[in-house]
């Protein structure tokens, strides 16, 4: 089977961004020793929901709990994360979204005018392994990024979902690698049905546990078929484990609309989770050996009000396994 690769219209192709050396969340956003020293400094991203699925932004520090190995951890710092923003916007362009691709980029140019000044996006459409390409690269210029949306055409393809998340992923963590005064995300907006990827669910995994990169995703699944067996799920329900658990692993957010309607609002939600998390500092206490440390926000329960969902990427590396240089010598065969 042949790796994926990017069709350029651009002069930089995301397969070829490779020199990303596995930095861990915490050096991404202040940058710890990589040692298990117990004076590194652990800075993490925070979204807080309702249980109507809406941000709020009304949280005190005293309202939070972060548990690193189910260990509680003080917190030391926590305040509103104001950094600009880099994001890639992967879009499923297969035969099976040719009535959302325009309500789709419709949504997406209220999201690319609302950028800030310093924020940066990057342009991918997909559809099999060898149809993944850069529409275009991580720019700050509006007027070039909607001038961009008119080159998304839809095409025939087995869907490789994974592989775009992988290449996404890859190309955001790359892109001024190191650079702890940003923060890093993708954007994907697909059915989720994968049916040709070259890379595998666990390697997908393993690369979004050893980058800093939240992925937000919008699942239009309600045009597959939702009809399950005995052994196997449904592709609706396999499309819609394999989103959630991205989105739950990186710290970011999935939503599943059912019309034009609530995908526009699923893109107004994404547009406030860019631009207003929290960011919550701590030293951990516990002296676990584990190279990968799981942690978990909580929300504490105040009287009055509704009970809100912490939500935060599944752990960090104290030592970030080098993957790129793994992928390097699979790409090369």
């Amino acid at each position: 089977m042949n790796t994926p690769r990017t069709i350029l219209r651009t002069s930089i192709a995301i397969i070829s961004i490779t020199t990303f050396h596995g930095w861990t969340f915490a050096q991404q956003s202040s940058a710890p020793a990589q040692t298990a020293s117990p004076a590194r400094n652990i800075r993490l991203s925070l979204i807080v929901t309702d249980q109507s699925n809406h941000s709020r932004d009304d949280v005190n520090k005293d309202e939070v709990q972060v548990l690193e190995d189910r260990v509680p951890q003080p917190i030391s710092f926590f305040a509103n994360d104001d950094r600009p923003v880099n994001y890639a916007v992967a879009i499923d362009t297969s035969g099976s979204f040719k009535n959302l691709l325009n309500p789709t980029l419709d949504a997406l140019k209220l999201l690319i005018n609302r950028n800030r000044e310093l924020d940066e996006t990057m342009l991918i459409s997909f559809v099999s392994s060898d149809k993944i390409e850069t529409i275009q690269n991580f720019t700050a210029d509006k007027s070039k990024l909607v001038e961009s949306l008119k080159l998304f055409r839809i095409e025939g393809g087995q869907s490789a979902v994974i592989d775009a998340i992988y290449l996404a992923v890859q190309a955001a963590a790359a892109y001024k690698a190191g650079d702890s005064s940003i923060r890093r995300a993708v954007v994907l907006i697909s059915d989720g049905e994968d049916r040709a990827s070259y890379y595998t669910t666990d390697a997908l995994i393993k690369l979004m546990r050893a980058k800093d990169v939240q992925v937000f995703i919008i699942g239009v699944v309600t045009q597959l078929d939702n009809s399950s067996g005995s052994i196997r799920s449904s592709p609706r329900e396999a499309a819609e484990k394999l989103l959630s658990r991205v989105a739950l692993e990186t710290g970011g957010r999935v939503f599943f609309p059912k019309n034009i309607s609530q995908l526009t609002q699923a893109v107004g939600e994404i547009l406030h989770d860019l631009h207003a998390q929290y960011t919550i500092g701590y030293e951990p206490k516990n002296n676990a050996n584990e190279n990968f440390r799981k942690i978990e926000a909580k929300i504490i329960e105040t009287v009055g009000r509704e009970k809100l969902i912490g939500i935060m990427r599944s752990g960090y590396f104290i030592n970030p396994p080098d993957l790129d240089g793994k992928e390097k010598k699979k790409k090369s065969k």
